[in-house]
């Protein structure tokens, strides 16, 4: 089974997918551009109900960044995902240690490498792994080790991949300790899959499979339906 391989250290039968929080208790949402107020109606709604969290997916400069993220941290928002480019570490350094809210480098962090140069310079918030970002499980993990040495946070990230691509990752995630969470939903979006036998999702949690490799096996018939000539 991969994930002992992996070390397992945080080996449970099951992967929650919310970390402290239910299923029902997480908001995300994107946000493109600087409109942070009209949010504010859904937080005061939601209350302590919910985790709400923002990927502002580097649309701010700067500027636009330091003033969005503070009234994104006075409405009670918990993370602020990207709220700049990949390219400004200075501005995401900036941001991490003068704003409440915890900040999410996401575009900004693909591999170790690069955990290292953020932290280095001063990061204080927390990465976004994804396996398919670093290069492989081996790449994304060495990314979490450097994080860990330098006290950043950890989120489970995915880029919606199915049920292959998401459990791969959920054999790396169970290795762990992720702070934020994580969201490996990707497959609950498939009408259909090429595997023989889904993911189980329930309660906010998915079970990690535990058969030889990776825990899934491909439904021939249907890899061949959907595979096509280039």
């Amino acid at each position: 089974m991969v994930f002992l391989l992996m070390g397992g250290a945080y080996l449970r039968s099951r992967i929650k997918q919310a970390g402290k929080w239910d299923q029902e208790t997480i908001v995300s949402f994107f946000l493109c551009q600087y409109c942070s107020g009209e949010y504010l109606p859904i937080v005061e709604a939601l209350g302590d109900r919910a985790s709400i969290r923002v990927d502002v997916n580097q649309a701010w400069d700067a500027a636009t960044g330091a003033k969005g993220c503070r009234e994104l941290a006075a409405m009670g928002v918990d993370l602020i995902e990207q709220p700049v480019s990949a390219h400004d570490n200075a501005a995401l350094v900036r941001l991490s240690q003068h704003i409440e809210t915890a900040i999410l480098a996401d575009e900004a962090v693909a591999t170790a490498y690069d955990g290292y140069q953020l932290a280095q310079q001063g990061f204080t918030g927390a990465y976004a792994l994804k396996i398919a970002k670093a290069g492989g499980p081996n790449s994304v993990l060495a990314l979490a080790r450097v994080a860990q040495a330098a006290g950043i946070g950890l989120y489970g990230g995915t880029m919606l991949e199915g049920t292959v691509g998401t459990v791969a990752s959920l054999h790396a995630w169970s290795t762990l300790p992720l702070q934020w969470g994580t969201e490996m939903f990707g497959p609950l979006l498939l009408k259909d899959d090429i595997v023989s036998v889904p993911l189980s999702f329930a309660d906010g949690e998915v079970v990690l499979p535990q058969i030889p490799g990776l825990g899934v096996e491909l439904d021939e018939d249907k890899l061949r339906f959907y595979t096509r000539q280039a």
